[in-house]
């Protein structure tokens, strides 16, 4: 705060009879001097107290210049010097700053109780307690020269009314503290910095802030903070908090419907909480993949040409190695809706994956349409993106009910029920998931197998409607085309698909995990 005049104050007494209003009574440490309450006078709604009479009390030598306004106080091991009409206090070599300035009143220097009495205990008082009580004799301040008698609260500091922060409220929880600040203009999040200081001191900074310290700054607010107070500077305010507990974190929010700074602060986790935290993670952390094999048996899928083996073998083929790389390579179970050359129908693949508390759903495929230059490699992922690709592809790989019995048809009833598919998808968590997923094998496939990559597209494909977790069906290529037919019967070329989706799977599994472990 700037103060741009200078006044010379006299205390006048109304009635001696009367007492004054309000004091200050230190509790500790004890003056050598029993002085009881040191009268106060307001200004501007915040109280002052004289040095002096402290001072005095308190046996501490000074050197005091009325002409100058400067005091200095001689402590065993520090030096205090107060300069009337600064808001610098001098501690040894370093300098303090206080929200109001010192004032030379009379023959005494007054400063501003809170900031004053704090420089105290962070200083020489480690052990100060102080109150501000009712009692004694009421004053009021005089500007001399003008005639007539001032009320306190006439002397304005500069700003006063134009206060963004207004009051300050405390909500104590069973995790931690809320702290809810009131403002009279609208904040952004950005406007705020806050940081943990060692000792249990906790400092918020608002830029483009101003407040009432007097109003803000009190003792013992809550039983979770010994002390808050603020400072004033010309662009920001400045708050403080003495935290009694362990706080592990904390965060700040600006409520623009409430108009409320909101700190929170966090306790940290009792040993009983974490260990159910802990189990608990058990339940999310990617430990147990179901693999499906597309097709079998009767169900031979796309047919092999030229020489070269059906789809539903180079698919198992590939599933095989995959599930024996994650098991013994990435220590994590796993499940697979069939292991041998069998017809299994597609309602019952993702029942397998739900009963086997599967965490991802991988269906494994090779395409075949009746061009016979078309090739590459494709991701597919439930939904209604339907490319005339993505339609051939799932009509394809839907067209397996054929083969199932009656009883079985009867369980797809509403699955092109697009509507119903997408209100699935839009309140479930695993969307996402599958995208990413989709995108780390897309990724890693360009990088390392020597196949055209058709990239990731969606559908409404039976096997993957009642998988409940992250899915993805993949389609390894063309067994329709007579160039990709035979590197699809390549053991080396397998190899390298099953060792591909093997790291993207891990590097899903690393993501993902984390993303449950961090923070506790």
């Amino acid at each position: 705060m700037k103060v741009n005049y200078f006044f010379t104050l006299i205390l006048i007494s109304i009635s001696t009879q009367i007492g004054f209003a309000r004091g200050l009574l230190i509790e500790a440490p004890k003056p050598e001097q029993a002085r009881g309450v040191y009268p106060l006078v307001y200004i501007a709604e915040t109280p002052y107290v004289s040095v002096n009479e402290i001072a005095e009390a308190y046996g501490i030598r000074t050197y005091f210049r009325k002409e100058t306004g400067k005091l200095v106080l001689y402590f065993d091991k520090e030096k205090i010097k107060v300069s009337a009409t600064s808001c610098y206090v001098m501690v040894g070599n370093g300098v303090q700053h206080m929200p109001q300035p010192s004032l030379l009143i009379g023959e005494q220097i007054y400063v501003p109780v809170y900031p004053f009495m704090e420089i105290l205990k962070n200083t020489v008082f480690a052990n100060l307690r102080f109150y501000i009580v009712d009692a004694g004799q009421e004053y009021v301040a005089v500007a001399p020269g003008e005639g007539q008698a001032v009320s306190a609260g006439q002397i304005q500091p500069e700003r006063q009314g134009d206060f963004s922060v207004t009051g300050i409220e405390y909500e104590e929880r069973k995790n931690g503290l809320l702290v809810k600040l009131s403002t009279s203009k609208p904040f952004v999040d950005s406007d705020f910095s806050t940081f943990f200081k060692d000792q249990g001191w906790f400092y918020l900074t608002i830029n483009g802030g101003l407040c009432d310290s007097l109003l803000i700054s009190s003792y013992d607010p809550t039983e979770s903070l010994s002390l808050v107070k603020a400072i004033n500077s010309e662009n920001a305010v400045q708050l403080s908090f003495k935290t009694k507990k362990e706080f592990k974190s904390a965060e700040i929010h600006y409520d623009l419907r409430n108009k409320q700074v909101l700190l929170s602060f966090f306790t940290p986790l009792s040993r009983d909480i974490m260990q159910k935290i802990e189990e608990a993670k058990t339940v999310w952390l990617v430990d147990t993949i179901v693999l499906d094999a597309g097709h079998g048996g009767q169900d031979s899928g796309t047919p092999g040409h030229w020489g070269n083996p059906h789809e539903k073998d180079i698919v198992l083929d590939v599933t095989l190695r995959l599930g024996e790389l994650l098991e013994k390579h990435g220590g994590i179970k796993v499940v697979y809706t069939r292991k041998t050359d069998e017809f299994i129908p597609l309602w019952k693949r993702p029942e397998i994956a739900n009963k086997a508390n599967g965490k991802l759903f991988i269906s494994i495929h090779a395409n075949g349409v009746e061009n016979p230059n078309a090739h590459g490699f494709e991701l597919y992922m439930l939904g209604q993106g339907r490319t005339e690709d993505a339609i051939k592809a799932a009509e394809k790989e839907n067209a397996v009910i054929q083969l199932e019995s009656a009883d079985d048809k009867r369980k797809y009833e509403g699955y092109n029920d697009i509507a119903n598919i997408l209100a699935n998808m839009v309140h479930s968590v695993n969307m996402g998931d599958s995208e990413r997923l989709a995108g780390l094998i897309s990724k890693r496939v360009s990088d390392n197998v020597p196949q055209h990559n058709r990239g990731v597209k969606q559908d409404v494909f039976y096997v993957l409607v009642g998988a409940d977790m992250p899915k993805v069906l993949i389609e390894l290529g063309f067994n329709s085309n007579r160039n990709e037919a035979k590197l699809l019967n390549s053991k080396k070329h397998r190899q390298l698909l099953a060792e591909t989706l093997y790291e993207s799977i891990i590097e899903f599994k690393e993501i993902c995990d984390k993303s449950v472990t961090r923070g506790y």
